[in-house]
């Protein structure tokens, strides 16, 4: 059987540990697949989904600043990824077909499950980009109602808030630089989905919060923002594995009973030298 090709696009994408992840996985499953890492523009996006076509790919792992550029480029997209119109997980099917999928959501609500959060009717979500929108996703999930949404510039939010509130959720936005310490302080659960030190200045507005803080960032690690928080701090490898884990499912194209969910998991979490919480 000819060896299948997979790799994570982004720009940059030197620091990316989704390689680690994805390589013990197809160690672990027998699967002949090589995952790499490929440094990508927006620019190129075109190309290389041409390319993802005719050349043994089984499928690609994006990141920033590809996850919306992707979507429209696609045969295919799950009803998540139409909702989100953003992407994280790009499947090649057998005929050439390019399917999207959405990932991150799994990720961060898995990665709270093993903390011991599978419910939540508040939480409040740092940042309105790509990776917020997942996170509002995972929140409807969780069964969120009450959504408080923190970001620099409210002008940037209306995606984000148009899709809390077609998932029911009630929203109060909050600009991050008139924000109430005490207004956080005592939220249950909060998501930071802002880029690696981009929450560094956002510390001491947001205060030292006692609820569940997961930190979708992870380099550097600990964030200012995770080690100025009181409470749980959940970092974002945590999420990573768990993305990662769905992603080999569709590359491998194997079927994974809950066993080999809970092998592939451990060994993602074996390789970054992580331990699994719960």
């Amino acid at each position: 059987m000819q060896m299948m090709r997979a790799a994570v696009l982004g720009q940059p994408i030197s620091h990316s540990k989704s390689p680690i992840l994805h390589r013990a996985a197809y160690a672990l499953l027998g699967a002949d697949i090589n995952y790499e890492a490929i440094e990508l523009t927006p620019a190129d996006a075109g190309e290389f989904a041409q390319q993802l076509r005719a050349n043994q790919w089984a499928g690609c792992s994006v990141t920033m600043p590809l996850k919306d550029v992707f979507v429209p480029l696609m045969e295919e997209v799950s009803d998540r990824v139409a909702r989100l119109g953003a992407l994280n997980t790009i499947v090649v099917c057998r005929d050439g077909r390019l399917y999207g999928e959405n990932t991150d959501v799994d990720g961060i609500v898995l990665a709270l499950a093993d903390a011991g959060v599978r419910h939540s009717s508040q939480a409040t979500i740092l940042g309105a980009g790509n990776t917020a929108l997942a996170a509002i996703e995972a929140a409807a999930e969780l069964g969120t109602t009450e959504l408080k949404l923190v970001v620099r510039d409210p002008a940037r939010a209306s995606l984000a808030i148009s899709l809390a509130q077609e998932l029911g959720m009630r929203v109060e936005l909050v600009e991050v630089n008139s924000f109430d310490e005490l207004g956080i302080i005592a939220d249950p659960l909060v998501i930071s989905t802002l880029p690696p030190r981009a929450a560094d200045s956002w510390v001491a507005p947001l205060g030292a919060g006692r609820g569940i803080l997961l930190d979708v960032a992870y380099d550097p690690w600990p964030s200012e923002l995770a080690q100025n928080w009181a409470g749980t701090v959940i970092s974002g490898l945590h999420m990573l594995v768990h993305q990662a884990v769905e992603q080999a499912r569709y590359f491998s194209a194997l079927p994974f009973d809950e066993l080999t969910r809970e092998r592939v998991t451990n060994a993602m979490y074996h390789s970054l030298g992580l331990h699994r919480r719960g």
